[in-house]
Order: structure tokens, then C-alpha cells, then sequence
């Protein structure tokens, strides 16, 4: 086995703090919202979708909680253990939903405690995603891996779990690597119980098996992974208005030239079933939720991975990531919320709440097609450059 050149202790070291600036500075009300309502769990509330459905109207926060279960189950867990580190106040400032909230004098330990388990995700996404490449990349990869834009962004600065089931659709690109096909489609499912687009990536493991029963068991096995964790809840009307018919989910899978580029790439992948390396097909996958949809600013987690992973293997496709970021930086800044954009600093000046989004006071067609545009053609030159080198290479 290559040895594993794991980075120096003064690189992590420095990611790290800098991971915990990002994550006490900077604030969106979507962390708020999604453990004010895993904060039920302790109070013994398993039925999330029953429980809002029945007191929403009486709650202080009346919106709805649109993710599976066991999303629920994860981050209501940590909420227990967060509770346990920085005591009642948590739980008074999760219910606080005046603008009173941001002045609370330990709000930065509260934003920073509730991302903890995100940073623990990163870094042991950076070690499965070390095992994957020659050892003359890791310093590469890692520095790709530790300092890039996106994932302060969208994981510290925004607070998104989506680096949750990222965590898991790595550990099955590695699994696959493996030939352990149907563990992998286990965990991609597990991945899908948390947020649903790993199941996109499960046709591709099923393509690498050999013979009808394995192809059955490595889909059993997916199926599994994610239906397990909700079964007890499909008897919910509750449930599956708000998991099921969500607009997010919409979004993705209603997106008629997004389901052209993934049968394409389907077909692309089925032709060379024989390669155990489906870092194109997982990048491909999870790029063109970004290409062809209207995103939301954490879904770029989904596809960091694999990107930095190709990048890392291949540094001539640095300068389209790059414009790739920029595109989706830009287009993330024209969307008009101030908590994409100054709102984030509101843990500094709470008063930036009243101040209008830039991208209200800007002409939104011209900037959104050029951005567009410049998205869709380094995207397109990513995915056809990494298929091409991975065909050559098989």
C-alpha cells in the first residue's frame, strides 16, 4: 500500500482556524431554522412532520421542515450535544425570532458550536479523498481541499449540512474503487436519506456489476440505505408533502435539459462499465445540478469533491474551475437575498438587515445570461476533458 502523505500539521492548522473564523463570523438564518426544529428531538418529538403540521401555527417559527428523517435525527443529535456544551441559552436563542436574536452576547459561540460537526466532515473528507490519488498530488489536492472559496462559503459561512452526505458519497466513490460495489450503494442510499441527490450516482455503481444478481443486490442495497431510515414515516401525509413534494427536489429532477446531460452521461459511463474509478461520472453528476438549475448556493458541496479530485489529478483544468467559480459565485450574488451576501456579516452589524441586496438595484438578464453562459461552457469542458482522459486511461 503507497504511503499516505497526510498534510503537515502547519496546513491543517492554518485551515482549521481559518474554518473557525468563517464559522463564528458569519451567519444565514438557515442554521437557525434547521436546529430550532431538530431541537424538538430532545423534548422527545420523533414525528417531526406531524408534530409541525399540528402546532405550526402556534410555534414561533411556522415553516416547514423539508428533509428527511434521518436529517432530523443527525442534526437533532448534535443539538443535544450542543446544548450539553454551551447550556439553556442555545435553546433560548433557537426559539428567539425577534431581531432581538442577533444581539445576544453568545451568539458567535452558539453559530460556532452548531458547525462543529461540519469541520469534523471536511477534514475526514480530505483524508478519503488522499487515498485516492498518487501520493505526488495529496499536497495538491490538499491545498485545493483546504483553501478553496466554495466550501468557506457554503459550508462555514452559509451553515449547510450538505457536506453531511458529501462525507458519504466520497466514502462510496472509495468503496467502488474497491470493487465493493454493494456497500457502496449502501452508503450512497444512507447519503440520500440525508439529502436526496446521491441516489443520482447509484446507476453508475449498479453499471460496474458483473451478472443480474449482483446488479439486484447493489440496488436492494441502495434502496435499502435510504428507504430504511423512513419507512416508519411513509404513513404521514405530513411527511411526504414536506420531503416529497418540496420545490427543491423539483428543481433538480423536473430540469429537462439537467435529465439530458444525465442520460448522456449514463451513456458515456455504460460504454466504459468496466472502469472502477467513477470520479466522472460523480463530478458530471453533481456539476450539471449547477449547470442546468436554478441552485441553491450550498449544492455546490455536492460536486466540491470530485472537482478538486479531478483538479488535483489534472491541473490543466484549473483555469475552467476557475471560471466555473467565479460564474457561480456571480450568479449566487445576483440572486436578491442579503444573507447570500452582506446579511452573512449580520453577526458583526446586525443593523445589515436593512440594508437592500446589491443585486436588487442591478439589471438581472444581461449579468444572468453572461454568468450562465460562462458557467455552462466550463462546465461542459470539465466533464467532456475528464471522460475523455478517464477512457484513455481505462
Amino acid at each position: 500500500m503507497p504511503q499516505l502523505n497526510f498534510p503537515k500539521n502547519s496546513l491543517i492548522y492554518s485551515a482549521v482556524l481559518l474554518r473557525l473564523f468563517f464559522a463564528v463570523f458569519f451567519y444565514h438564518p438557515d442554521l437557525k431554522s434547521q436546529f430550532y426544529h431538530a431541537g424538538f428531538l430532545k423534548e422527545g418529538i420523533v414525528n417531526i412532520y406531524d408534530f409541525l403540521a399540528l402546532r405550526r401555527s402556534t410555534l414561533p417559527y411556522s415553516d416547514t421542515f423539508n428533509y428527511p428523517p434521518l436529517t432530523y435525527f443527525a442534526l437533532g443529535g448534535w443539538h443535544i450535544a450542543a446544548s450539553l456544551i454551551t447550556g439553556p441559552g442555545l435553546d433560548l436563542w433557537l426559539s428567539d425570532w425577534s431581531d432581538r436574536h442577533l444581539f445576544n452576547p453568545d451568539l458567535f459561540t452558539y453559530i460556532l458550536v452548531l458547525k462543529l460537526p461540519y469541520l469534523l466532515a471536511d477534514l475526514l473528507i480530505l483524508k478519503l479523498l488522499l487515498t485516492l490519488v498518487d501520493p505526488k498530488f495529496t499536497h495538491r489536492l490538499s491545498l485545493l481541499w483546504l483553501f478553496n472559496p466554495v466550501s468557506l462559503y457554503a459550508v462555514y459561512m452559509i451553515g449547510q449540512f450538505d457536506i453531511l452526505p458529501a462525507l458519504l458519497t466520497v466514502w462510496s466513490l472509495l468503496l467502488v474503487t474497491k470493487n465493493r460495489l454493494a456497500p457502496a450503494a449502501f452508503v450512497l442510499g444512507v447519503g440520500a436519506a440525508l439529502k436526496t441527490y446521491p441516489l443520482l450516482l447509484v446507476p453508475f455503481i449498479i453499471f460496474r456489476s458483473r451478472s443480474p444478481s449482483r446488479m439486484l443486490a447493489v440496488g436492494l442495497s441502495a434502496v435499502s440505505g435510504w428507504l430504511i431510515p423512513m419507512l416508519p414515516f411513509f404513513s404521514t401525509p405530513s411527511f411526504v408533502q414536506s420531503v416529497f413534494q418540496s420545490s427543491l427536489a423539483g428543481r433538480i429532477f423536473t430540469t429537462p435539459y439537467f435529465l439530458l446531460f444525465y442520460l448522456l452521461l449514463l451513456g458515456f459511463s455504460f460504454r466504459d462499465r468496466f472502469r472502477l474509478d467513477l470520479t466522472p461520472e460523480f463530478m458530471g453528476t453533481t456539476l450539471a445540478v449547477l449547470m442546468f438549475s436554478r441552485f441553491h448556493a450550498q449544492w455546490a458541496v455536492w460536486t466540491l469533491p470530485f472537482v478538486m479530485l479531478t483538479q488535483a489529478r489534472r491541473p490543466r483544468l484549473n483555469i475552467f474551475a476557475s471560471f466555473f467559480a467565479l460564474a457561480f459565485f456571480a450568479l449566487i450574488f445576483l440572486i436578491p437575498d442579503q444573507y447570500l451576501s452582506v446579511g452573512l456579516f449580520t453577526p458583526l452589524i446586525p443593523y445589515l438587515t436593512t440594508i437592500p441586496p446589491l443585486a436588487a438595484q442591478l439589471p438581472q438578464l444581461p449579468f444572468d445570461l453572461l454568468f450562465r453562459g460562462l458557467l455552462l461552457f466550463s462546465g461542459f469542458w470539465i466533464v467532456l476533458s475528464t471522460f475523455t482522459h478517464a477512457s484513455q486511461n481505462s
